[in-house]
């Protein structure tokens, strides 16, 4: 699915970019015609199986083991092709026409494109409050603070935040149906319903809910029915388990993770309870029939509608806090280059994928990976093929609002907020730093875009050492509030936010001192105290003394088995996007006992103290852990890390 967490994988990027291993290319194409024209970006079609080729041969092995590639012009699909391997132990190659992938959240765009069908037919109103679409029982259950609607949902608008839990498991007996689905996992709606463009599965899911009550069909039987069945489809499969097309699983590639000597290790299939958020599987000249579907000629009629004005509103902008911006079509999203280009990008735990069309050329690409957060094929073949938008970008000669008033750091607004995995985003945040008086650099961990404002607090990149900032990042419009940064608008999901309240630096560094000294005093701490215990254990030890060094151990212990215990869902949010709640939720729950027996054996160590005959050291060592327990819980609290949902 779309990249949730993009600061949790950066270490997985680092080693796609810099594996060099050798790696054996298989290739299957398929004979088709080629037309005379050219692509978007001024390639000759009569030379582009070429320029592709070259282009993804330097990448197939390196940062994905296979890909399967489809190009379509003018209703016609003219390069079809696969690359590498769709299974590295059996060798088995790719085959464009039978291959299956995950298509992870280009899924999102039947979605939308249910959603138009029961529009033009009068059936939903994209500005209707979604509670009108809902069953009454499942509209209270569900407890919106905000009202939305589907046009709110579409621009992922709607208000929600991240949730970080049950998006994908690796087994289909972990499934539930999408309705237990969307009651369960629901994030909290943080911010003002159409002020901000916040990435959000959970949105798009309930949007297929919405099309599933409308059409009294079960979301994946009205996708084959209405969708993969008209436009003959047959390898595609957007069923949980893929019960309505069970074939295909003959042919579904292995998934992979890059490795640190430059390979491949097996990752897992993923499996996904939200469902219309992205839980197709299918192969490229599927998905290409799909583009050719979406790019009809004037006289033509797209088989997926009966009115060519409902195709013509969905690949309209539909959110755009500025004219000027590169916003959302009704769920697309657009993209810079020379013609207007719209689509989609997806990943799962291990394939990644890119959908584009150009509507005004009738072109369209699919790119489709086995390996997790692959980026140089996906954005890189884009660029190549659509251009970039080449143009000398030039600050106006008004004078300008220097860049510094911008300078600072940033959060996706795309975050998990009321529970403990809020901290996720604030560990690697966007900086910006002023370059130049009209120029700034956007960093991210080691990579980096380059831009230059053209208007006032308008920003245009010019350069970057990584595809995603060009292609996730190409504008950014800073709104201002009171001479302040409020929020950075950039349109499809991913704007950003100044750091909120509670969230500022000096509480970040102020969390991580904390979390540092505390960790090292409660992992030290034990040893300290054991060493004492057995320098001590001839002595004779007044009953009092005894009492209060045994309630002063069991404090300490408290402190050391928090640490433990908060330490190993933090470590699993980062080391992997793809978790469940289940996973957690023991830990959250423990930290209730945790610190109500910390209380409890505080007070019982505080009277002991009184009666007791300690040694000044220990009497400091008892204060200083007092002390650092009292930190420990409140940065818990604060972080938190009681918080069960």
């Amino acid at each position: 699915m779309k990249r949730r967490v993009l600061l949790l994988s950066l270490a997985s990027i680092i080693m796609v970019v810099i594996a060099f291993g050798t790696f054996t290319t298989s290739v299957f194409a398929s004979n088709l015609n080629i037309p005379k024209g050219e692509t978007p970006s001024g390639i000759p079609f009569n030379k582009m199986e070429e320029t592709i080729d070259q282009y993804v041969s330097e990448y197939i092995g390196k940062t994905t083991p296979g890909a399967s590639v489809a190009v379509v012009k003018d209703g016609e699909i003219i390069f079809l092709k696969g690359y590498g391997y769709a299974d590295i132990e059996k060798q088995i190659p790719v085959n464009p026409k039978n291959t299956v992938f995950e298509w992870a959240s280009v899924s999102k765009l039947f979605t939308w494109a249910s959603v138009m069908q029961l529009v033009e037919q009068d059936k939903l109103d994209l500005d209707a409050d979604i509670k009108t679409y809902l069953p009454p029982e499942f509209a209270r259950k569900l407890n919106l603070k905000q009202k939305i609607t589907m046009r709110d949902i579409m621009n992922h608008a709607a208000g929600f935040g991240d949730y970080a839990f049950n998006t994908i498991v690796f087994s289909p007996d972990k499934l539930v149906s999408l309705e237990e689905a969307i009651l369960r996992d629901k994030p909290k709606q943080y911010y003002k319903v159409g002020t901000a463009s916040a990435y959000s599965n959970y949105a798009a899911s309930l949007a297929g809910y919405v099309v599933q009550h409308i059409s009294k069909q079960p979301f994946q039987d009205y996708e084959r029915e209405h969708i993969f069945n008209v436009l003959s489809m047959n390898n595609t499969s957007a069923h949980p388990t893929f019960a309505d097309n069970k074939k295909i699983l003959e042919s579904k590639a292995k998934g992979y993770l890059p490795d640190q000597k430059g390979g491949f290790i097996l990752g897992n299939w993923s499996y996904i309870s939200h469902l219309p958020a992205g839980s197709i599987n299918g192969t490229a000249e599927d998905l290409a029939r799909y583009a050719i579907a979406l790019t009809p000629n004037g006289e033509e009629q797209s088989p997926l509608f009966t009115n060519s004005d409902t195709i013509n509103t969905m690949l309209s902008p539909s959110y755009n806090l500025d004219g000027d911006m590169i916003g959302t079509a009704h769920g697309f999203f657009e993209y810079v280059g020379e013609y207007r280009t719209l689509g989609h990008g997806g990943n799962t735990a291990a394939f990644s994928n890119q959908f584009t069309i150009v509507p005004e050329e009738r072109f369209g690409i699919v790119i489709l990976t086995n390996a997790y957060l692959e980026m140089n094929i996906l954005f890189g073949l884009q660029d190549l093929l659509l251009g970039k938008e080449d143009k000398e970008l030039k600050s106006l000669e008004e004078e300008l609002p220097s860049s510094s008033e911008v300078a600072g750091h940033y959060v996706p607004m795309e975050r998990q907020e009321g529970n403990f995995v809020d901290f996720a985003k604030y560990i690697g945040l966007y900086k910006i730093n002023a370059t130049d008086t009209n120029e700034i650099s956007m960093t991210l961990g080691p990579y980096e875009g380059t831009y230059i404002q053209t208007k006032p607090y308008y920003y245009e990149i010019v350069d970057d050492n990584l595809p995603i900032f060009r292609n996730a990042y190409p504008i950014l419009r800073f709104k201002m509030e009171n001479d302040t940064v409020k929020q950075v608008i950039v349109g499809h999901g991913m704007d950003l936010s100044a750091l909120p309240q509670g969230r500022t630096i000096p509480f970040l560094i102020t969390s991580l001192v904390v979390l540092i000294i505390s960790s090292l005093f409660f992992l030290i701490a034990p040893i300290i105290l054991l060493i004492a215990a057995v320098r001590n254990r001839k002595k004779q030890v007044e009953p009092e003394n005894r009492r209060f060094n045994l309630y002063h151990s069991i404090l300490v212990l408290c402190g050391t088995v928090t640490i433990i215990n908060n330490f190993i869902p933090s470590a699993k949010i980062m080391m992997t996007t793809f978790i469940t709640f289940a996973e957690v939720k023991p830990h959250i729950l423990l930290n209730y006992p945790l610190l109500f027996g910390t209380i409890f054996v505080g007070i019982f160590s505080v009277n002991s103290m009184r009666k007791a005959l300690i040694t000044p050291k220990r009497k400091v060592m008892y204060i200083v852990t007092i002390f650092m327990l009292i930190l420990l819980f409140a940065l818990l609290i604060g972080w938190n890390y009681f918080i069960l949902g």
